[in-house]
């Protein structure tokens, strides 16, 4: 179970997952995972104490609405990581690559059809699908307080671990700026496109912004080495986050 911190903040945060990774993906049949994973699934997993968000079966119909504005620590979306070391305890690192996409392929038969096809256009069987092996990383920021612990990370619930390292707030900014990490929109007070000066936009769920350059209030932080910029989220979306 991932640890709530009393201590409040803005942590830099590194997911290492334990399992083949499995998110939501582009294509159909043949399918394959963008490079980033969307910050409500990030947020379900280490807020996972908060036991009036959690279900075991909910269809298809979303409840973020709901849910986010009972969350004490927000996390920002995640990108895969390029740091050549990665931790498995507090105190131990080995070298590591982030390995590529790994592909399971599935040709499955109706046995009473005695065919591969049911007609069900959102349930193929047969197909590729890709998958993320295990150890690889995934860098992002938690606001609110401490994260790190184990998690259950997605609708597969993956064992993942979550390192942190804390950061100092230098100072808080409505200038033009380009994010640390990949950007929700619909995260961000009063944002509207004209705040935006570039951007690639990545559609999965929910669709993110990245390698852009933005207009929207920030923390400048820094960990000692290095200096981070972090959008600050909707204080009424995430009404029980302590923001700084």
């Amino acid at each position: 179970m991932c640890s709530t911190d009393a201590k409040t903040g803005i942590y830099r945060c590194k997911v290492v997952t334990h399992d083949y990774l499995f998110f939501t993906t582009l294509g159909f049949r043949d399918t394959t995972l963008t490079r980033y994973i969307g910050n409500y699934a990030l947020i379900y997993a280490i807020n996972r104490n908060i036991q009036t968000i959690q279900r075991n079966a909910s269809g298809t119909k979303p409840f973020y609405q709901e849910d986010l504005s009972k969350v004490l620590i927000y996390a920002t979306p995640a990108a895969l990581s390029s740091d050549k070391l990665t931790p498995l305890a507090v105190d131990k690192s080995i070298e590591w690559t982030s390995h590529p996409k790994a592909y399971v392929t599935f040709n499955s038969v109706n046995t009473l059809t005695q065919m591969t096809e049911t007609g069900r256009a959102n349930l193929p069987q047969i197909g590729r699908k890709a998958k993320y092996p295990p150890l690889n990383s995934f860098n992002f920021f938690a606001i609110g307080g401490n994260p790190a612990g184990i998690i259950r990370l997605g609708k597969k619930q993956i064992p993942c671990r979550v390192f942190t390292t804390p950061l100092k707030i230098e100072q808080v900014s409505e200038d033009l700026f380009e994010p640390s990490h990949p950007v929700n929109p619909s995260d961000l007070p009063d944002f509207s496109p004209k705040e935006i000066d570039r951007a690639e936009i990545v559609y999965q769920t929910p669709p993110l912004l990245v390698n852009v350059r933005l207009r929207a209030e920030h923390y400048i932080c820094t960990d000692g080495r290095n200096k981070f910029y972090i959008a600050k989220p909707d204080p009424i979306k995430y009404l029980h986050v302590s923001l700084p």
